[in-house]
Parts: C-alpha cells; structure tokens; sequence
C-alpha cells in the first residue's frame, strides 16, 4: 500500500510464473530420466522419485493457481467478481426453472442487466470484456507455450548429454524461444497496463432506461493513476450484422454521444479509489434500444481516460432504452 504497487503486482505475478515453469521443468526431468533412460548414473533418484514428483506437481499447482489468481484479480474488483458468481448462480436458476425471452420481442430484455445490484445505485452495469478478453488469451497462451517450450528444452538437454545430438530439435527451440519471448512481453504489457488504470464499476439508479427521465450515475475508478482528462459518454450505435461469402460480419455505426461527465483531470491512489457521481437526462425523442436477427440499435455508457504514463482506454457498459409507455387517454383517442 506504501510503495509502487505496479512494480509488486508484475514481481509476484513473474515469481508464481517461474514458480510455475520451474515445476514443469523438474517435473519433466524427473519423470523423463525414470522413464526413457532408467539405467543411467547420470541422475540418481533412487527412493525420492516420488518425492520429487509431489514436489514439482506441488510447485506447478501453486504457481499456475497463484498465477491466474494475480490475473483475474487484475481483471475485475472483488466486489464485481462476486457479483459475476451471484449472476451464475441465478441465471442457472432461472433455466432450471424454465424461464425463457419473449419470443419475437425487438426490444432487449433487460432483466439480464438487473442481475448486479450495485452499492451507491440500484443496478451495477457489467462491463464488455473486451480489453479483459485480451489479457485471459494473453496469459493463457504465454502459460500454456511456456510450458511447452520448458517440456522441449528439458528433453533437447537430456537427449545431449547421453550421446543423442538431435539437431532438427536443437534449432526448432530458437523460433520457439522467440514467440516465448513475445508472448511473455504482450502478457506483461497488458498486464501493466491494467493495473496502472485499475478496474473500472458503474451503476445506474434505474433499468431499463426511458426518454425524457433522469438518471443517476455513480462511477468507482480503482488504481494509482493521474488522469489528465475522464470523461463519460452517453452513445448510441447502429450495428448490422450480415453474411460475406462463408464469413459473418458486424458493422457498427455510431449515431449519437452526449458528454454526461468531464473531461476533467483526476487523481486515483488505491487506498481510496476515485468515486464520481452524476445525473443526466434522456432526449425525449431518442431512439429506444432495438434488436432483430441482423441489425440493432445499441445503447452503451462509454467511460474514456487519458493518462500521461499509460496509454488512452475505453471502456463501455451495455444499458437497454424501452420506448415511453403511450398514456392510456392517448390510446383511448386512437381507438
């Protein structure tokens, strides 16, 4: 909490990595000598051998566990993950149970955004993962090529010290070592980035959202960062969805944005993250949120920082606009 906490979060996310790897590697060498080359003096296990395989399985288990922790501890706060275990547990409810959409409704249903309640508000929006799908593919695929590149290097080193020079597998670690390498690096630069700008919650006072009312915003900014400017947006996109030969693609327009906050410069230190509130009201003649099986009408409230020593992020939360209920005396007189 007193020191730089970037610097801490990267150091034990690389130790429970190299706790991890070093498992993989011992594991490997251990069971590769019992196996392929049990005569040789060359490693002695003697009655240890199944020591050392606890041992190493031990150290792969805690270091890949502790690893994805760090991971997903960067990816979400506490209190959104535990909103995320609760959401499960009643949309698993809700399909035992039977409860299905509307059928041929064109307006979203919004009961999925209703799952989260918030703290200060009624509802806590959920985030897109889009910038938190990059880092689980990242770090999955640095684990999992990692531990294939340990795996080859363990047995090109037992195959060169009893006699057998494999060449092919000699020069085939160079470009795996090289992807290694990059792999590693695009894990840890998202990584520092999501930690430097710190998970981001918003909560809404109501759902689903009608023209012409008002609304209340609360925004919650963890990390330790200098924004030189936040700002959150009111957007509306057109998205339409169509066939191109055997590919299936997505278009996405945006129509309108309104400015509900900033751009102001702020300060977050994650003793005390940086908590906003703010009101804005729905133009009485918007478009409400609309969806068919190839184009929809999307409504999202964008939330976009600038600062100085990490790159811009955006960062959108998905809200459904119904239409304003017709007042019964108006559709008295269209009858």
């Amino acid at each position: 909490m007193s020191g730089w906490w970037v610097v801490g979060s990267v150091s034990e996310a690389v130790f429970y990595g190299l706790l991890f790897l070093l498992g993989i590697v011992s594991l490997t060498t251990v069971v590769t000598w019992r196996v392929f080359w049990p005569a040789s003096s060359i490693l002695e296990i003697g009655f240890g051998f199944w020591l050392m395989v606890i041992a190493s399985s031990s150290f792969v288990v805690i270091g890949l566990t502790a690893f994805l922790f760090q991971v997903s501890h960067v990816m979400a706060s506490p209190e959104l993950r535990s909103a995320m275990v609760d959401r499960a547990k009643r949309d698993h409810l809700r399909r035992s149970k039977g409860q299905t959409e509307t059928a041929g409704s064109s307006l979203p249903d919004a009961t999925i955004l209703k799952d989260s309640p918030g703290v200060r508000l009624a509802y806590r929006l959920a985030p897109n993962q889009g910038d938190t799908a990059k880092l689980a593919v990242s770090a999955a695929f640095a684990v999992a090529w990692n531990a294939m590149l340990s795996v080859l290097i363990v047995i090109c080193v037992q195959n060169h010290l009893v006699g057998n020079h494999e060449v092919f597998l000699t020069v085939l670690l160079v470009p795996f070592a090289v992807v290694s390498y990059l792999a590693t690096r695009w894990f840890f630069r998202l990584f520092r980035r999501h930690i430097g700008v710190g998970p981001t919650t918003l909560e809404i006072s109501d759902l689903p959202l009608l023209p012409g009312n008002q609304y209340a915003l609360y925004l919650c900014q963890y990390g330790r960062v200098t924004f030189k400017q936040l700002k959150v947006s009111l957007a509306c996109y057109e998205e339409t969805t169509y066939q191109q030969g055997t590919d299936v693609r997505t278009e996405r327009h945006e129509m309108t944005r309104k400015v509900v906050l900033g751009p102001e410069q702020f300060v977050v230190e994650p003793e005390k993250p940086l908590e906003l509130d703010c009101q804005f009201t729905l133009p009485i003649d918007m478009m409400h949120s609309f969806q068919s099986s190839h184009n929809a009408i999307v409504w999202k409230v964008v939330v976009e920082g600038d600062a100085p020593r990490w790159r811009t992020f955006c960062r959108s939360f998905p809200i459904v606009v119904h239409p304003r209920p017709v007042p019964a005396r108006d559709v008295a007189n269209l009858n």
